[in-house]
């Protein structure tokens, strides 16, 4: 399980409050509580723009240790990994959409980079595979 109590000690490390947080995210206060507290979880999208404006890789962000940092996200680069790693596990989609709880045709989405992977997933796909959140996005430097 994700402990998002890191995006907390990240921002109160900076001297930024909620309010300022949600702003510099551009959402409501009320939802990025709700990821401080692990009521839900951030998208990865957001998660990456909370890494990038910290100037911090998104395993940091996720309570793990990575210097080298690569802004952005280029989800086509995600796509690719994901799949090259289906792959080289010799795994069809379903067996991916198994491991994660998903259907196989979320999986097509993800391996075309039609759609974000939720944050939880991408984690969950990590841990499986025992790979980085940063090299599965590809930002980290080679």
């Amino acid at each position: 399980m994700i402990d998002f109590q890191r995006l907390k000690d990240i921002k109160e490390d900076n001297d930024i409050n909620q309010e300022t947080m949600s702003q510099i995210l551009g959402l409501p206060r009320s939802t990025y509580s709700m990821w401080e507290l692990g009521i839900s979880v951030i998208p990865l999208k957001l998660l990456c723009d909370f890494a990038d404006y910290f100037n911090i890789t998104l395993d940091y962000a996720l309570n793990k240790t990575s210097k080298n940092l690569i802004k952005g996200l280029d989800l086509q680069v995600l796509a690719n990994n994901m799949k090259e790693i289906r792959k080289k596990n010799n795994l069809s989609q379903e067996n991916i959409a198994d491991i994660l709880n998903v259907t196989q045709s979320c999986i097509v989405k993800y391996e075309k980079g039609r759609v974000y992977i939720s944050t939880e997933n991408l984690y969950k796909f990590a841990k499986e595979f025992k790979i980085s959140i940063n090299e599965l996005c590809g930002k980290t430097k080679k």
